[in-house]
């Protein structure tokens, strides 16, 4: 393979299609423990094949593709974060292409055929020993042993957290399905954190603030491999998360943003005016944010004659965009946005927000007393646990 350095992705970036870490599933909670069984077993099947264990550490990529593209340039690409380490190419024959090498399982790899100007089959992989057998289409696939157990894993887990985000549901039955599901990951990257497998699945699962195992993980992980870009914003995003939790018990930060007229306004001004008030920080651009409006909204209607007020906060820097937001959403409570994408960072870091939508509620001392991470159901679950009292 020829190796190009530490050229970044570039055009091929936009053939790299991201990872979804948060799909919904059809499993009973009972199921997973099955699930973790399976996918152990066939962890076994390899970790203990003779078969696989006297191959060389050389793959053997054997590849097919409709003969229409005979004659289009077939490349395969290895990575280092977000830089190319190494490039090969070869043409289609007959419907067919190869690639021979040396197993590379530091994180996954790439094949890519650009078929027409703007369109190109790709899927990601792991090149490891041994065969593997690619075919390119609309709907590519590969067939080899590490991806076998790592779709295995993906297809088992992928659809969990639904058996558990139900409506009507009590938080601690919601909390404990997140237990089971942590669990069953963790087993799994554990086995291979220090190859792709388990480090793309370290990565992809970094944003999960409850997940008691992150820690673990990485300190497993080669101090070498601590430094890499890529593990340190990881580590960084999730500190950023804990951190939020430290505002709990905290007075507010007060905060300069404008209203639609344009006029100045602080958080303070709202601050005391009520017995609860939840700082709702959003945006136009946030699709997960607009969507739990309508939520937000039944809640406020619901509890604003106890003294429940909301506050919206958004993040956006296009004031037109935000006021059309704000009139599609038909909210009825005070809306402020930042306008200034410098103070949206300075916003951010006061009150830790790695990501959106993220609820703030204060009480009447304007002291913290909740932070709101997972979206409407958790504002539901405090504010009836708050008003019991």
């Amino acid at each position: 393979m020829r190796n190009l350095g530490k050229l970044k992705l570039g055009s091929l970036e936009k053939y790299i299609k991201k990872r979804s870490t948060k799909t919904a599933f059809p499993y009973s909670i009972t199921n997973i423990d099955v699930e973790i069984k399976k996918c152990l077993f066939v962890l076994g099947l390899l970790l203990f094949s003779p078969s696989i264990y006297s191959q060389v550490s050389t793959f053997h990529i054997k590849g097919k593709v409709n003969p229409e593209y005979n004659d289009n340039l077939v490349t395969l690409s290895t990575f280092i974060g977000d830089s190319i380490r190494s490039i090969d190419s070869t043409y289609v024959v007959d419907g067919k292409f190869s690639f021979e090498g040396p197993e590379y399982l530091y994180e996954q790899s790439l094949i890519s055929m650009q078929y027409a100007p703007d369109s190109t089959f790709a899927i990601k992989f792991f090149l490891e020993k041994g065969p593997i057998e690619v075919e390119l289409s609309r709907k590519p696939s590969i067939h080899s042993p590490f991806t076998t157990v790592y779709r295995q894993y993906r297809d088992s887990c992928k659809n969990i957290p639904k058996t558990f985000s139900i409506e009507g549901q009590t938080e601690d039955f919601y909390k404990a399905g997140w237990e089971r599901f942590f669990a069953f990951k963790y087993q799994f990257k554990k086995r291979y954190i220090h190859n792709g497998i388990g480090r793309t699945l370290f990565l992809a699962d970094a944003h999960y603030r409850d997940d008691p195992y992150f820690y673990k993980l990485y300190e497993l992980l080669p101090d070498s491999e601590k430094e890499r870009n890529d593990i340190k914003e990881a580590y960084q995003f999730r500190k950023d998360r804990d951190a939020q939790n430290s505002l709990v018990n905290k007075p507010f930060i007060d905060f300069t943003l404008k209203n639609v007229a344009d006029e100045e306004k602080r958080i303070s001004d709202y601050v005391g005016k009520s017995q609860l008030l939840f700082l709702d920080f959003w945006a136009s651009w946030c699709g997960p944010c607009i969507a739990q409006e309508p939520r937000i909204k039944e809640l406020y209607e619901k509890y604003k004659s106890d003294g429940f007020e909301v506050l919206g906060i958004s993040l956006d820097t296009d004031k037109e965009r935000w006021l059309n937001a704000i009139k599609n959403k038909g909210i009825t409570w005070p809306e402020l946005y930042v306008g200034d994408q410098e103070r949206v960072k300075e916003l951010r870091k006061l009150y830790c927000i790695v990501g959106i939508p993220l609820g703030i509620l204060i009480d009447k001392s304007g002291k913290i007393v909740s932070v709101i991470t997972a979206q409407w159901q958790h504002l539901k679950w405090v504010l009836e646990e708050y008003y019991k009292k």
